[in-house]
């Protein structure tokens, strides 16, 4: 990566920064449509602040002086978008309940107008077309209808391509689960950078442990079930017949 001195603009050229315009608009285009009274008012303000906060932490990480800063400005948008995202959840489980009947958010409710499997990639929303964008799969003809969409069903939709027939809400979600696994695919990026440079920090070091712990541990016991072990309370791995017939 270029330092900013060299590229001060260079962020625009990154997916993630794109993705967080793209993110800033959709939103605002949603939260227009809430009914203007306190809770839903301050509920939208929120929501709007959280998706100005992901693109603007990326601009001045990429502003600050050193790697480090860098990192750390990415972790406060990862931490705005992981925000944001919940509070399309909370919409959808129908925690403002004032919200349910609304098409610019909800749409026809767990309705798609086409299969997920046959959907096709979302354009980038340009400004004059993004509040156009966000309400014509709350209006699109519908084809066969589908049960509604649980909340698992929601964790297994992909972000990408991003299907238009969606309920604006829920492909609101998506985009912050995009942008949530590109953060975190430039931070992981940037911890290599800090790594071969001797400069990360010792809790960033401790928490990189941890997870190469964790991982190294799930893939241990996967490989005992595959092969038909199983570990005891005690700690002593037997196979999974003696469990059986203890």
């Amino acid at each position: 990566m270029l330092k900013q001195s060299q590229a001060p603009y260079g962020y625009k050229n990154l997916l993630v920064f794109k993705k967080a315009e793209e993110l800033q608009l959709s939103c605002s285009a949603l939260t227009h449509s809430f009914p203007k009274h306190k809770t839903l008012s301050a509920l939208a303000d929120q929501m709007d602040r959280s998706a100005r906060s992901v693109k603007q932490n990326i601009v001045e990480g990429w502003k600050r002086n050193s790697t480090k800063e860098y990192y750390e400005f990415l972790g406060f948008s990862i931490g705005a978008n992981a925000e944001l995202e919940e509070d399309c959840m909370d919409v959808w489980k129908g925690i403002y309940p004032e919200l349910m009947g609304i098409k610019g958010v909800m749409g026809e409710r767990g309705i798609l107008s086409t299969p997920l499997t046959h959907s096709t990639p979302s354009a980038p929303l340009s400004r004059s077309a993004h509040s156009i964008s966000i309400s014509s799969s709350a209006s699109s003809s519908h084809s066969t209808p589908s049960a509604p969409l649980s909340l698992s069903d929601i964790e297994k939709l992909p972000f990408y391509p991003l299907d238009p027939s969606l309920p604006p809400i829920i492909q609101l979600k998506l985009r912050c689960k995009e942008i949530n696994f590109l953060l975190s695919k430039l931070q992981k990026s940037l911890e290599e950078k800090m790594t071969a440079e001797h400069t990360l920090s010792a809790a960033d070091r401790f928490k990189k442990s941890q997870i190469h712990q964790n991982k190294d541990k799930e893939w241990y016991e996967k490989t005992l079930a595959d092969q038909g072990f199983t570990r005891m309370e005690n700690g002593r791995i037997i196979k999974k017949e003696q469990e059986q017939n203890r």
